[in-house]
Formats: structure tokens, C-alpha cells, sequence
């Protein structure tokens, strides 16, 4: 096993942490080495103090084969794998060692055993890491060709139809989508390289890759834009009625900061609940307003006793209870939402009137408000 000179370093430390410990004179570290084709030895790490001479392997020093009363041998293992081995030398001639030496030898080897074991899932975990970026790079590579020839193919079937064809909104959706996945892929060529995600998200699972591109300039409308786009062709694939506000707000067209790219997530949220929990011939919409955004849907009401317990982490309503879902789609919303100065919630019917005045023509039974903080949204 190849140490990182750090982590050589920490050994050491943790040696001279030790320090001379009741008639304690030397501690040293082997590490177990097995080369192809040779027999398994114990290969110097590391000893304290550090001006001692420099010292052999085991197999190489016969004065460590014959047995001694001021020395001890205590094991570095990770379960029942042998990693290596402390050697204790001390000033005892008696062989009479301390209750208290001994425990604090016995939780030094512990120490280590971790300290190594943490080390070997840190060096397999970036050979995985190392292998899934050259994967990743491979596929994005691959790719591209079939992306680019769907684009062409899309293009050259719009020719042959003609500017009059009814089928000629289906294929702009379809270059639409096209060129959303080659967006996604040129987010996804970042894993190649380290990269920190701009804003914390948590364990969740997320509808949307994490935008690593933050430094590219959009708008609130360049998010939803394609986000709407499949809402609405999901919604006619399911026999919904869609609708959407026609007219933008001013904060929506104006360049944000990149944190608040997570509003997509949100609204993606929102729209795959609505379409997953309503039946047939139901209207599903969104809105805008000076201060957020409205999702609304007339399925099967929620109602007031569950208006809370939807946001939960795992809980089910009852109108989705013959349904696929994890229960996390609202409550990540929510949580988003929060984690960027707003809020959502479910709203009543008998409240906030700027909103039902605007949608009093409108099917809806469910109305989710994504409030949002339009005076910090921009740049």
C-alpha cells in the first residue's frame, strides 16, 4: 500500500502525542508489504523518538525474532485483516509491565488501526473516483455524436415537412429537449475535474442535476423555460389540461445569482407531483407573481389536517397512497425553498386574495406558493 505523505505524518504525530509514557523508550510503526512473488514482510513507517538510528524490517533484524521482557508487539488490524504492528520498547527488566501502560497501548493500536483503515477506503475511494471521471469522460465523448445527430435528423424532418405542418411544434420540443441534454452533459464534464458545489443541498435525491456551470449568466427564465416545456408535453401526454401564465414578471427576465438557480429544482418538484397525483382530464397550471410562483392542480384536494404533514420527510398523503413516491418531493421543495430566504406552502382558499383573484377562473383544488425573495434574487 502506497501512503500519502500526510498521512505518514499523522503516524508520527501520534507517536510523539505518546511521548515518553511510563518508562517508554521507543515506539515504532511496520506496516505489513507483500510484493508479487516475495514473501510478506514488515516495512518501517514510522518511530519516535525520531533522532533514533534508522532501523531495519523485521525479517531483517534478528535481534526482533528473539523475545524480550521490556518488549511488546501489539497488532494494527482492520477487522481481521492484519495492516501492520506496533513494537514497544520500554526500560523494563522484570517484564512487569503496567495495567495503565498496556491500556494505553491497546487504545494507540486502535487509534492507528482506524487511522489506517480510513486511509485505505480514502485511496480505494479515489481509484473509483479516478476510474468514474475517465468513464464519465468516455460516455460524455460518445455522446455527443448521437446528440449532434438527433439535432440534424430533427432539422432535415422539418425541411421535408414544411413551415405548415402540424407536427412541426413536436419536433422544435424535441430540439428543445436535445439541447437541454447537451447542456446537462456539459455540466456532467465538470466531474472530470474537482469542483464544489455553489450552495449546500443535502442527502436527497434531486430531479435535476446540480448546476456547476454557475458562472454562466440566466435568468429565472432561462431555468423554467425548458422545465415548462416538458410539463406541458407530459401534461398532454396524459390526457391534463396545461396551463401557464402567459406574460412574465420583471424579476423573472433579469440575471440572478447562482444560488438561486435551485428554483428550478423546485418548480420541477412541484409540476412532477402535480402530474403524478392527478387523474385524467385534470388542469394543471403555474403562475407568476410579484413575489413567487403558484403551482396549482384540481386533483384530489389535500386537506387542512394534512396541509403540514405533507412537507414531511417519508410522509404520503392520501391521494397518493396508490401511487409510486418516496414522500421527499415536497419536503425538498420546501427545504430548497427555505435554504434561499422563501418559503412554500399550501394555500387555503379563503386566503391571500391577490392570488385567487387572478385564478378565480381556474380549476384548482391544491395551490402551492413558492414564496420567494425578489428584492435579493438578482445581480
Amino acid at each position: 500500500m502506497q501512503l500519502s505523505n500526510k498521512f505518514e505524518e499523522l503516524i508520527v504525530t501520534q507517536l510523539e502525542s505518546f511521548g515518553c509514557f511510563m518508562g517508554v523508550k521507543q515506539l515504532v510503526v511496520y506496516i505489513a508489504s507483500a510484493k508479487k512473488g516475495e514473501k510478506a514482510s514488515f516495512e518501517l513507517l514510522g518511530q519516535w523518538p525520531q533522532n533514533e538510528r534508522s532501523l531495519k524490517p523485521i525479517a531483517d533484524d534478528p535481534e526482533l525474532k528473539v523475545s524480550s521482557p521490556n518488549r511488546r508487539w501489539y497488532p494494527i488490524q482492520d477487522k481481521d485483516i492484519l495492516i501492520g504492528v506496533i513494537r514497544v520498547e520500554t526500560d523494563f527488566t522484570r517484564g512487569e509491565w503496567p495495567l495503565i501502560l498496556d491500556s494505553r497501548l491497546k487504545a494507540l493500536s486502535i487509534s492507528l488501526s482506524r487511522c489506517f483503515s480510513i486511509e485505505i477506503d480514502r485511496q480505494k475511494n479515489n481509484e473509483e473516483i479516478n476510474y468514474l471521471r475517465s468513464q464519465v469522460g468516455f460516455i460524455i465523448h460518445q455522446l455527443r455524436n448521437p446528440l449532434a445527430a438527433l439535432r440534424t435528423y430533427a432539422k432535415l424532418l422539418m425541411k421535408r415537412l414544411g413551415p405548415d405542418s402540424d407536427s412541426l411544434e413536436i419536433i422544435e420540443s424535441m430540439l428543445i429537449e436535445q439541447k437541454q441534454i447537451n447542456e446537462y452533459i456539459g455540466s456532467f464534464e465538470k466531474l472530470k475535474k474537482p469542483f464544489q458545489i455553489p450552495i449546500e443541498i443535502g442527502e436527497e435525491r434531486l430531479l435535476l442535476p446540480p448546476d456547476l456551470n454557475a458562472t454562466e449568466k440566466i435568468t429565472i427564465q432561462d431555468l423554467l423555460n425548458p422545465i415548462l416545456e416538458r410539463g406541458k408535453a407530459n401534461a398532454k401526454l396524459q390526457n391534463k389540461n396545461w396551463y401557464q401564465s402567459i406574460e412574465w414578471p420583471d424579476w423573472s427576465v433579469r440575471e440572478i445569482n447562482s444560488k438561486y438557480r435551485l428554483i428550478a429544482e423546485i418548480v420541477a418538484n412541484l409540476l412532477e407531483n402535480a402530474c403524478k397525483y392527478t387523474e385524467e382530464n385534470a388542469q394543471i397550471g403555474i403562475l407568476f407573481f410579484n413575489s413567487g410562483i403558484i403551482v396549482f392542480d384540481n386533483g384530489k384536494k389535500i386537506s387542512t389536517e394534512e396541509g403540514e404533514k405533507i412537507f414531511r420527510k417519508g410522509y404520503r398523503g392520501i391521494a397518493s397512497k396508490n401511487k409510486e413516491g418516496t414522500g421527499v418531493g415536497l419536503f425538498l421543495a420546501r427545504k430548497l425553498a427555505r435554504k434561499i430566504g422563501g418559503d412554500l406552502y399550501l394555500l387555503e382558499n379563503d386566503e391571500d386574495n391577490q392570488f385567487f383573484n387572478k385564478i378565480q377562473n381556474l380549476q384548482k383544488n391544491n395551490i402551492f406558493y413558492l414564496k420567494l425573495p425578489i428584492e435579493k434574487l438578482h445581480i
